[in-house]
């Protein structure tokens, strides 16, 4: 089968084979009042070529809700909420599938004012929520709560329903024996999600109805495929017009509920291949997907039915139609770095992407007044200020002074932890290629050049460099900089290496210093070790490299001085001593890098200092600052 065919499901009839899959976005208001962002998400995502588009979870009960903004069907009000998504949808082209859900455990407390509930009292240990056992009579109303929110989805519109058996969330909780130890007939693990499945088919009156599972929990004694197949044999009777598979549980996996990047992916395809030897049902598969070749290998071999993109779709909304009409390269791929996409979301932001910074600035309409515009330095606020710029029809070149184009963010792949970041460096190069832009490699900004162009607008997106820390004895030693390590300018002397900082630059190059049989210290004055990491990174890190036996972590460390005897620090309060190291490598501190505004003094035209030669930042704001730049010019 190919992706463009069409497929019948139940009573519908899919254009193709993509789905969206559903993602918190917190574009919505709070309380789930539907926003005119939100529709404009939603209406450009039906654009981009989808056949269905699973919305984001709406919660079933007040107890159920996870995320402040999250979408809600616990009463009649929410129904004309739900159908303002639903048309937006259908005027896009594509058919709406309503995810019913009810969190569980995984609950807000914050948000729903109370402790969550579960089958049995337990700990999420994502949230740290303590949550309370439900009793006979909540799980009956929640039953019930099912059952109306299908009810009132029906009368929004929906073209299907999507009920939520997986992930870690109640329906799940009740399936799984990690979290369900009850003595009473809720004890037996298919009772409630039957009962809850029963009720919400009644209520669809013929609408389909799909069923999302978690293939894998990857949890020790989670849910597997072989563990959940007399459920998925009661959804062949069940009357069940397809299954989506995810992978992971919010609370005990969420990297892989996620999608992480630095997950292995040949785990995910065997567990594919398992739940389809368990039913007949036609599977929609989710979870990094978002890739052409994989795509046509899992379609071809008869491993999936139907393909569910969410992040890649974030990334690039067009990625169905591009991939259909045979134009792959122009895809902006997913990096599965979870950095925009739900560190915002977590914060309270709306949706973004860190490969796709046009997502939250949109591009605007061509310019009335073009300009010629010189952009110096080729990393992430330069590329993005370029294209923009060019996009709405400036003359704009861009002056790189090496010979490779990417500047932080081509440092930012380079652990192997990262390498998938590398499809969303090749997406942003892949665009300006695309563009109009002149680049001019290995070329340094002079004053002869610049007036020698007589641009009318000079943007300065140099970066930053590494500041040297004032220590003393410090410029007696060898010393290099996280720069020229990932460069590979400067190589590393001896086997006693001293990493300087203890984030998230200090913790990748410490990695790969373990992985070359090198013996690393890594010291930082706070106290929490990759404190500028999100948190699921930072785990997954620490539990790679946490425990090496050639590693030592050192928080609330300041050096003091170096010596002939060794190197003198505070540890806490205390004075210490540690042995001498053969190098030292820096890896905190960023200074703007603004050597070229040097050269513009007297320039007439409109000069602007972006990115990190502003102020020191990450690449997300880099990427967005420049966006910004490109349409305000």
């Amino acid at each position: 089968m190919k992706i463009s065919d069409g497929l019948q499901l139940g009573r519908l009839w899919l254009k193709n084979r993509f789905v969206m899959a559903p993602i918190k976005t917190a574009v919505n208001h709070l309380g789930g009042v539907v926003s005119k962002e939100a529709e404009a998400f939603y209406e450009r995502i039906a654009q981009g070529g989808c056949a269905l588009i699973v919305l984001e979870p709406a919660a079933v009960s007040p107890s159920g809700v996870e995320h402040p903004k999250q979408l809600r069907l616990h009463n009649d009000e929410h129904v004309e909420e739900l159908r303002k998504l639903v048309d937006t949808i259908h005027r896009g082209a594509s058919l709406a599938v309503i995810h019913l859900n009810h969190a569980g455990r995984a609950a807000n407390p914050k948000v729903i004012g109370a402790s969550p509930l579960a089958p049995s009292a337990m700990v999420c240990p994502t949230t740290g929520a303590e949550a309370a056992m439900l009793s006979g009579e909540e799980i009956e109303n929640i039953i019930e709560d099912f059952g109306r929110a299908a009810e009132r989805a029906v009368e929004a519109g929906a073209d299907a329903l999507e009920l939520q058996c997986g992930h870690g969330y109640l329906v799940s909780q009740f399936l799984s024996e990690r979290t369900n130890h009850r003595k009473d007939r809720w004890g037996e693990r298919l009772v409630f999600a039957a009962q809850v499945l029963d009720r919400v088919m009644r209520a669809a009156h013929g609408v389909p109805v799909i069923v999302r599972i978690s293939g894998h929990e990857f949890i020790e004694g989670g849910l597997d495929p072989e563990k959940q197949a007399e459920f998925l044999a009661s959804l062949e009777e069940g009357g069940i017009a397809a299954l989506h598979v995810g992978f992971g549980n919010s609370c005990d996996s969420p990297a892989w509920y996620f999608g992480h990047m630095t997950l292995p992916e040949g785990p995910q395809i065997d567990v594919l291949r398992r739940v389809r030897s368990e039913t007949v049902l036609p599977l929609i598969v989710a979870g990094r997907m978002g890739y052409p070749d994989r795509i046509r290998e899992l379609l071809g071999k008869g491993q999936a039915d139907m393909i569910g993109l969410a992040r890649p779709l974030i990334a690039d909304p067009d990625f169905p139609n591009k991939m259909i009409r045979g134009e792959e390269d122009s895809i902006l791929l997913c990096g599965a770095c979870l950095q925009s996409c739900l560190g915002k979301v977590k914060r309270g932001d709306p949706i973004a992407c860190m490969a796709n910074p046009w997502t939250t600035e949109p591009l605007l309409g061509s310019t009335d007044a073009p300009k010629t515009v010189m952009v110096v330095g080729a990393g992430p606020a330069g590329l993005a200020t370029a294209i923009t710029a060019s996009k709405r029809g400036h003359a704009v070149s861009l002056y790189e002074r090496k010979e490779s184009l990417g500047g932080q963010f081509a440092f930012a792949v380079r652990p192997q932890s990262k390498t998938t970041m590398s499809r969303m460096l090749e997406g942003m190069l892949g665009r300006l290629r695309r563009s109009e832009v002149v680049v001019h490699k290995g070329v340094t900004v002079s004053a002869s050049l610049i007036k020698r162009e007589a641009p009318d607008v000079v943007v300065v997106a140099t970066g930053a460099h590494q500041s040297h820390p004032e220590i003393k004895g410090l410029s007696s030693q060898y010393v290099i900089t996280s720069f020229a390590f990932f460069e590979g300018s400067r190589g590393t002397k001896g086997d006693r290496i001293l990493v300087l900082g203890a984030g998230m630059v200090g913790l990748e190059v410490a990695e790969l210093l373990l992985a070359k049989g090198k013996t690393v210290v890594a010291c930082r004055r706070a106290e929490t070790i990759g404190a500028d990491m999100d948190p699921i990174s930072r785990n997954m890190m620490l539990q790679r490299i946490g425990n090496h036996p050639g590693l030592t972590l050192m928080p609330r460390t300041t050096l003091t001085a170096f010596t002939d005897r060794g190197v003198e620090a505070v540890q806490g309060g205390e004075k210490i001593m540690l042995d001498s190291f053969d190098t030292i490598i820096l890896c905190s501190g960023m200074e703007p890098e603004t050597s070229v505004v040097d050269h513009l003094q007297g320039f007439s035209g409109e000069l602007l200092v972006i990115g990190d030669a502003e102020t020191p930042s990450n690449i997300d704001h880099a990427f967005g600052q420049g966006v910004a730049i490109g349409n305000r010019l």
